[in-house]
């Protein structure tokens, strides 16, 4: 199984009419990047029809964004599972759950993101893998346990240097 986790894309800081955290929502920049990733995810590996999201609307609204990039219907699932300072076995067992097999996409938040990568890379939290905004990491898992291996990371600013998204 091919697992695509999401760092949410860039959202608006709190302030003005944004007065919670879990209501902030994508900036426009955010909202370019999610599309933008979503173009070159799709050109990688359009095999992706489960989108899992954390429970905040900037993670929900990434996770539409690039769902409408990656699959003419994705399904889309919210999950507490990945709301900040969620348990690595938990997540684990819900998208191996969800995925029966297939390609899914996860979209959370840091620093969980980069934890759950090093969870399923290394076993433990030891090993760091950056997930500025925006970012997309693919890992493959063989089997029902909880390891994988690392295939690459891409950011919106080498995806924009690629023009992988264009």
């Amino acid at each position: 199984m091919n697992l695509y986790l999401v760092r949410h894309a860039d959202a608006l800081p709190l302030g003005g009419r944004v007065t919670r955290d879990a209501d902030r929502r994508l900036s426009p920049r955010g909202a370019e990047d999610a599309l933008l990733m979503g173009r070159a995810l799709a050109r990688l590996d359009s095999d992706v029809d489960i989108i899992v999201t954390s429970p905040l609307s900037r993670a929900i609204e990434t996770g539409e964004i690039i769902g409408k990039e990656t699959s003419d219907h994705p399904i889309m699932h919210v999950s507490e599972c990945l709301a900040p300072g969620f348990s690595s076995n938990s997540l684990f067992r819900e998208l191996l759950s969800l995925s029966g097999g297939s390609n899914i996409i996860a979209v959370g938040h840091q620093p969980d993101m980069s934890d759950f990568i090093s969870f399923l890379i290394s076993g433990n939290k030891e090993a760091s893998v950056a997930m500025s905004a925006g970012s997309i990491a693919k890992l493959v898992l063989e089997g029902s346990r909880p390891q994988a291996y690392l295939s690459w990371v891409l950011t919106p600013e080498v995806v924009r240097t690629l023009s992988l998204g264009m």
